[in-house]
């Protein structure tokens, strides 16, 4: 098969650069050293943070339309350039409290008198009122400013809402007050305010606005108070606050760095002081270290941006380089350690390359399908995290294989782990001290050519956790009673994981995008607790020119009127709307001027000169004029929508108001600062299920590839499916949304589930033993231990973001530690059990169990065309050992040695083989595995 054609070519591969890497380390090490030094400082310092529009997707409307909009000549609603809420510290009333409204006249004091570095106030850099020339305030703040206090505020006039203007004068329908009071109390008419739980105040100014901003965070931010507080918030907040927590998570990267080094250093460590692999542990940490600055080099020198989102990718690209690390140390460990170094390091290379080959592949292209996103944000991430998987495996086979190589020249030489001095083996050590027996003694001996412990089997014995897994975990999950438990088990999992896909809420709020102790998420959090029964006004608007003196037009206009008075998610436009032409064609006929209503000359003069100075100044921003005040180029008028209080009526409110603005025959457009939110609940779902499809579709045809069974694929995508519909669920009961963070969990939870996946099945389908419990505990002993070991690094790499003060990188965390758990879940215990009720495929008739010792005894120089097979059976102390324990005496016979075929007859009780023969036996094959040899003696590894 195609699997078994790319495993032997691949195995050769690396089988040839491994013993070149081992001949010649200094290039290995140097090259990438070198290579990462120039594309870190001419890479690094092209970094800019560019956060712009990253959460917006590519066909999403609302920022063309907010360009249209704005290029019109139209500042849109709800829009503006500083804000903020107060409320009072108690919980209380802001609105009629002389203490709390004197605070707020006081907040208001300090801001329209500081000065700006130029020397300039509010009052010289704000919009004014056409007709008064004064400051455009908040029509509550001018209240209160007004009357000075709650009281005489309270006393003088019944405030009505939404809207006060109760006597309906001057031919409008009054003063918003929607958007300027929150958690409002009315009275049992539902008309008139008895309290107000927070004011939402606005300051626009329309020149110096960089200043301004400045000079208004100051003030807000040094503003205190016993009676209110205040949450601000500015037009360039977000994108500040984002910008920022990149130098914050530097630090975590530091903490990850150091946690990755002592969890690696530790699972080197071995009761050997020679063969104990310390500054290995380092040396593969710094690999992915190198890695990380080369790929983000490189894809800043191709022109790419640097967002917020990708600053994750340093921690996601350690715990993968991590994981190949402890793959290429477990195959090293495989081989036998009397082979010379280049032969060893060919055999482990080309063990481990195939692995980690695999690895790479699936990561890489599970990140490939995510460039192909409609989000900016996604596909900029999954750039940088293929490029860096790219350069991980690159220094992995390169610069971490000449690190290992020169690791085994240490221990050829029988030296310490820390400092590199030559110690004697504990055989030749008994006439030293205690303390250089316990702190140094180790090794090999070279005169007696064996291991210098009891016994060889005992000494290169599988660690602890690997026994653990093959001797007792398969064993218990392959019981009738333990298969029926885990069923059960895994039925609660998947239901309890399906009932959480039916919880999943949409979007990525802005709050999220923030640090918890960033006042952008104070303001937001204090909007959506009161501002959301009335929410930011959505403009309605036409920026080509309409003959609005024609009946036609004007019944279109009203008929829209209609459509959003009959809408569930507006309120009555009659109520709320804020309307020109209707109410100046009120205007007209109140004022005995209605034939002007279809005259173009009479009403654009009437609407010039009388409507606009006076009752509709208001609408000045409605209305756009042709040279000479020939015509309206561009008009609008706003609706207000109604209960928006989740993101799913957010979305369908936006759709409700494009679909009506659009309609034949006066076609218009809608837009709303919210509707970038909407924008992304509408698409983030089918761009996540195709984005997924592709990734799933890419990973079947690999697994296919490269897996010899044709069962095993769907196996592989069952519980692919299996853990991404955990993934969902359970991420959503842990708090988190389907968002950009999640959709990039969910890439990466494909990449790395077919990793564990495709390790245990490949190496059971390609076991030679004949029952499912031995090719399962086979396989488990070939990969199990670095499963674990993948998963425990990949999590200790992304710890540190649980605790960083941000959602986006917390849910980073919880989701990879899902996709880490499930994972591994799967690979060692629900993908095991299945596998042993796979059918053969392709694979012919299963052999006997002599036929399987036989084959899988042979040499594997000689099965293989001079290579040592890359796959997990028929190596050195690793998968084939499991035959040497059940014949001990034979573990010193090499089968290429001249001897006549006596295997079959050998055993510890052999009657018919004397003392000498086996004493001669056991020369040859120390002869044939380079012990005692003199080329070896000389010093060439």
């Amino acid at each position: 098969m195609i699997a078994k054609y790319i495993d032997v070519v691949f195995g050769r591969v690396f089988y040839n650069l491994g013993k070149t890497v081992a001949r010649w380390p200094a290039p290995f090490v140097l090259l990438p050293l070198v290579a990462s030094g120039l594309l870190g400082y001419f890479g690094l310092s092209q970094i800019v943070i560019d956060d712009a529009y990253i959460f917006v997707p590519d066909d999403g409307r609302a920022l063309p339309d907010g360009e249209a909009l704005t290029a019109a000549g139209f500042s849109p609603s709800g829009d503006a350039v500083t804000e903020l809420i107060v409320q009072a510290r108690d919980g209380g009333d802001v609105l009629f409290r002389d203490d709390v409204v004197e605070e707020v006249l006081r907040l208001h004091h300090d801001l329209t008198t500081a000065n700006t570095t130029s020397g300039e106030t509010f009052a010289s850099l704000c919009f004014r009122d056409p007709s008064t020339t004064k400051c455009v305030l908040s029509g509550i703040l001018h209240l209160m400013v007004s009357f000075g206090s709650g009281s005489k505020l309270r006393s003088s006039t019944n405030l009505i809402y939404p809207y006060h203007n109760p006597d309906r004068a001057n031919f409008n329908i009054g003063t918003y007050f929607g958007s300027e009071l929150g958690g409002v109390e009315l009275s049992t008419d539902n008309r008139t305010i008895l309290s107000s739980k927070a004011l939402h105040l606005v300051y626009n100014v329309q020149t110096n606005l960089g200043q301004w901003i400045d000079t208004f965070r100051q003030v807000c931010s040094r503003f205190e108070s016993e009676k209110i507080t205040v949450n601000y918030l500015t037009v360039s907040s977000v994108d500040d606050d984002v910008a920022s927590l990149p130098p914050r998570v530097a630090v975590y990267i530091g903490a990850a760095i150091g946690l990755l080094i002592v969890f690696s250093v530790f699972s080197c460590m071995m009761l050997d002081w020679v063969l104990t692999k310390p500054w290995l542990a380092v040396i593969g940490v710094l690999s992915a270290v190198l890695a990380i600055v080369s790929s983000i080099g490189v894809v800043l020198l191709a022109g790419e941006s640097f967002s917020s989102l990708t600053t994750a990718i340093p921690f996601l690209l350690l715990g993968i380089g991590v994981d190949d690390m402890f793959v290429m140390i477990a195959a090293w460990r495989k081989c036998d350690v009397t082979l010379p170094v280049q032969e060893r390091m060919g055999r482990a290379m080309s063990d481990a390359g195939v692995s980690i080959t695999i690895t790479s592949i699936t990561d890489c292209l599970a990140f490939v399908a995510g460039v192909m996103n409609v989000f900016p944000s996604v596909r900029l991430f999954c750039i940088y995290a293929s490029v860096g998987v790219a350069f991980d495996f690159l220094y992995q086979i390169t610069f971490f294989a000449a690190f290992m190589s020169l690791t085994g020249r240490r221990e050829r030489a029988n030296r310490h782990c820390f400092t590199c001095l030559p110690v004697l083996p504990k055989s030749q050590a008994q006439d030293k001290s205690a303390a250089y027996r316990l702190c140094c003694a180790a090794g090999v001996s070279k005169q007696e050519g064996v291991f210098d412990n009891p016994s060889s089997e005992e000494f290169n014995k599988d660690p602890l956790l690997n026994r653990l897994l093959y001797n007792y975990l398969v064993p218990f999950i392959l019981k009738p009673w333990s298969k029926l438990v885990i069923f059960l088990l895994y039925a609660a999992y998947l239901g309890v994981a399906i009932w959480g896909c039916l919880q999943i809420r949409i979007g990525l709020q802005y709050q999220n995008v923030v640090a918890d102790d960033s006042h952008v998420r104070g303001y937001y959090d204090a909007e959506e607790t009161h501002f959301q029964k009335y929410g930011r006004k959505v403009d309605i608007f036409v920026t080509e020119p309409q003959e609005y003196w024609t009946i036609d037009v004007q019944q279109a206009l009203l008929d829209k009127l209609k459509a959003f008075d009959q809408s569930q998610y507006f309120y009555d436009t009659s109520e709320t709307s804020e309307v020109w032409l209707r109410d100046y064609l009120r205007f007209l006929n109140q004022t005995g001027n209605s034939h002007a209503a279809t005259n173009k000359t009479s009403f654009l003069q009437i609407l010039i000169s009388q409507f606009l100075p006076t009752v509709g100044r208001e609408y000045y921003g409605s209305l756009n004029f042709a040279d000479n005040n020939t015509g309206i180029t561009a008009s609008r008028f706003f609706v207000i929508p109604k209960d928006v209080t989740t993101s799913e009526r957010g979305k369908l409110m936006m759709i409700e108001a494009r679909s009506i603005a659009e309609r034949e025959p006066l076609r218009m457009r809608a837009y709303s600062f919210d509707f970038f939110l909407s924008d992304q609940v509408v698409t983030i779902l089918p761009s996540t299920l195709q984005t997924v499809g592709i990734a799933v579709a890419i990973m079947f045809v690999v697994c296919f590839l490269l897996i010899p069974h044709c069962g095993a694929t769907f196996l592989i995508t069952f519980a692919l499916v299996s853990i991404n519909v955990g993934l969902v669920g359970y991420m959503t009961l842990w708090g988190i949304n389907l968002d950009l963070v999640s959709v990039l969990s969910i890439l990466m939870c494909i990449g790395f589930s077919v990793d564990f996946f495709a390790h245990i099945t490949y190496a059971y389908v390609t076991s030679k033993e004949a029952k499912p419990v031995e090719k399962i505990r086979e396989a488990m002993r070939a990969v199990g231990m670095p499963i674990v070991q993948s998963s425990l690094s990949t999590i200790l790499a992304m710890l540190v973001l649980g605790f960083f003060p941000a959602y986006i990188f917390r849910a980073f965390f919880k989701t990879i530690f899902l996709v880490m758990v499930f994972g591994a879940a799967h690979g060692l215990v629900i993908l095991p059990i299945l596998l042993t009720i796979l059918p053969t495929c392709g694979q012919g008739k299963v052999q006997d169990v002599s036929e399987t010792a036989k084959e899988s005894s042979k040499n594997t120089a000689i099965s293989n065309r001079g290579f040592p097979h890359p796959s997990y059976y028929t190596r050195p102390h690793s998968a084939s050992s499991y035959m040497q324990e059940k014949t001990p005496g034979i573990n010193g016979m090499k089968p290429s040695t001249s001897l006549p075929n006596l295997r079959p007859k050998v055993g510890q009780d052999n009657p018919y083989l004397t003392p000498e023969m086996r004493k001669w036996i056991r020369w040859v094959g120390r002869q044939k595995s380079g012990v005692d040899n003199p080329a070896m003696e000389s010093g060439n590894p």
